[in-house]
């Protein structure tokens, strides 16, 4: 008499990836995210402009990299670094930080590090670079299909 393997002993399937499995990542991450910078005052957009700046990018350069990452029009991109500047955070015609952004441009990196590294920092390396290289090439393709115009939609 044969039996079946328990299900603790029987392999799970590698999953696909596809848009599900990435969409699904995406959210768990980002509600971890979402929480991490609500904890600093952040909203994610914001972080993203605060990033800008504190690479050393002039309020040109912030707007083109905000714009650009977060898929937004540089009119919500100026915004943003007009909110950063009405906080406090960034100051000056060439915006930089001010100590209190930078202070929290520190805190909020560090957290990200350590957040980064509970979640991928077991992970085998070459994972991770399959992984990378899979997700960047998605990205190529999605940036593509945004460039080109909407499809029309049915009457």
């Amino acid at each position: 008499m044969t039996t079946a393997p328990s299900p603790s002993t029987s392999p799970s399937p590698v999953p696909l990836l596809d848009g599900r499995t990435i969409g699904i990542a995406y959210h768990a991450i980002a509600a971890v995210r979402d929480r991490l910078l609500a904890s600093h005052g952040l909203t994610f957009h914001r972080s993203v402009a605060l990033k800008a700046i504190a690479d050393g990018l002039d309020r040109a350069g912030a707007v083109d990299r905000v714009a650009a990452t977060l898929k937004i029009d540089p009119a919500r991109a100026h915004t943003l670094l007009d909110e950063l500047t009405d906080a406090g955070l960034l100051a000056g015609a060439r915006p930089s930080l001010t100590d209190r952004g930078a202070e929290l441009q520190r805190a909020f990196t560090d957290a990200v590090a350590a957040l980064t590294e509970r979640l991928y920092g077991d992970l085998p390396a070459s994972e991770r670079e399959v992984a990378a290289r899979a997700l960047t090439h998605v990205t190529a393709r999605a940036d593509t299909e945004l460039a080109a115009p909407a499809p029309a939609r049915p009457a």
